[in-house]
């Protein structure tokens, strides 16, 4: 009887044991997806304010979770390593990746509408339309169809003018005085497990004087997975061909998003970029070079509470002459906040040789790798 019950008393034991692992495995994978979701944040926050691409280490593609939709008041237990992320709010979740090879990481539909809204416009912005199933169609300031040359690619025209960054591209854009990027009644695709249901129009009107370009892109009626989208984004881009100094400014009037619950928020962006460029002899691309950029984002409440932000509070830089060796902005400070959550990034120390980024997430702070 003696050896029965201390049987049954390992048994316990090492059923509790069983018990323990399992919940401690348990807490690892939620500190790990939780992480992930946040350098995710960090990520293609940065992504937006700089223009650039680049990934973080430790992402959601990287640490192979799936980002799954986190209820608007949950928190995530600190735990060894872990940076405390908070409930990340309200959507489906999910996306992940945009388009592959964009890097532009979604948790849930409400990063995924700032995504949509931020990025429109701009040669990731076409990708993404052109791969989600509109119809794209250009006109010339005839109102002619355009039928634009294909420049190593088939994503749709390179938008957002680069400063004669990239002259051929930018040659593209000068038969185009309007673009009207058309998802009818609803264009529904699968990423990543998640359905993405875009509706409505995004048209984009062009103009240039001398070396002025300006650019006009609205939204008419666009919702993406029932967030809707509304606003005008006016970017005026000028570039000196002698000097090779350009800028370009940008900002949002009017700006609203009504989320898929009925929560509005008005959304304001404002962004500037200087750039210095140095073209080789075929002048196909830069060698040397830097361009400095300023931006500052905001989706918030009429009563101040703020759903999303992104803030330059140094500004970031870019080195051209660093030619992949680093990818992204070599120096500067970008803060981001969603909801309960501030993430910090400081860029480094202004070389191309460093790798190295800091991220506080929350008040804790990690060091990560940037790359490409």
């Amino acid at each position: 009887m003696k050896y029965l019950k201390n049987l049954l008393f390992l048994s316990y034991l090492l059923f509790m044991a069983a018990c323990t692992e399992q919940d401690e495995l348990a807490a690892v994978a939620e500190l790990t997806a939780q992480d992930a979701t946040a350098i995710d944040l960090a990520q293609t926050s940065g992504q937006l304010a700089s223009g650039t691409s680049f990934t973080i280490s430790g992402n959601s593609f990287q640490m192979g979770t799936i980002n799954a939709r986190i209820s608007d008041d949950s928190e995530t237990a600190k735990g060894p390593g872990g940076m405390g992320l908070k409930g990340l709010g309200k959507g489906k979740g999910g996306h992940k990746g945009i388009m592959d090879g964009l890097n532009l990481l979604a948790p849930n539909d409400e990063i995924l509408a700032i995504i949509e809204a931020e990025s429109a416009g701009d040669m990731r912005g076409f990708r993404i339309f052109k791969f989600g199933g509109a119809t794209i169609t250009h006109y010339d300031a005839s109102g002619n169809v355009v039928n634009l040359p294909v420049f190593n690619s088939v994503d749709g025209p390179h938008g957002g003018h680069s400063g004669n960054q990239f002259p051929e591209l930018d040659s593209l854009l000068s038969l185009i005085a309007k673009t009207k990027v058309d998802f009818g009644a609803g264009v529904t695709i699968t990423r990543h497990e998640q359905e993405i249901t875009r509706k409505g129009v995004i048209e984009i009107q062009r103009t240039k004087v001398d070396n002025v370009l300006t650019e006009k892109i609205e939204f008419k009626s666009y919702s993406v997975n029932d967030i809707q989208i509304s606003g005008l984004k006016t970017t005026v881009s000028e570039f000196d061909k002698t000097t090779g100094k350009g800028s370009v400014k940008s900002s949002v009037a009017n700006g609203k998003f009504v989320f898929a619950d009925g929560e509005e928020a008005i959304w304001t962006s404002e962004k500037s970029r200087t750039s210095e460029v140095v073209r080789g002899e075929d002048s196909r691309k830069p060698i040397s070079g830097s361009i400095v950029t300023t931006v500052k984002t905001k989706i918030a409440t009429a009563s101040g509470k703020v759903i999303y932000s992104h803030e330059t509070t140094t500004p970031l830089e870019i080195d051209l002459s660093c030619q992949g060796r680093r990818r992204g902005p070599i120096e500067g400070k970008v803060e981001t906040r969603y909801r309960d959550n501030t993430i910090t990034v400081d860029y480094g120390n202004g070389t191309c040789a460093n790798q190295t980024i800091t991220i506080t997430v929350n008040g804790e702070t990690t060091t990560k790798t940037i790359g490409g």
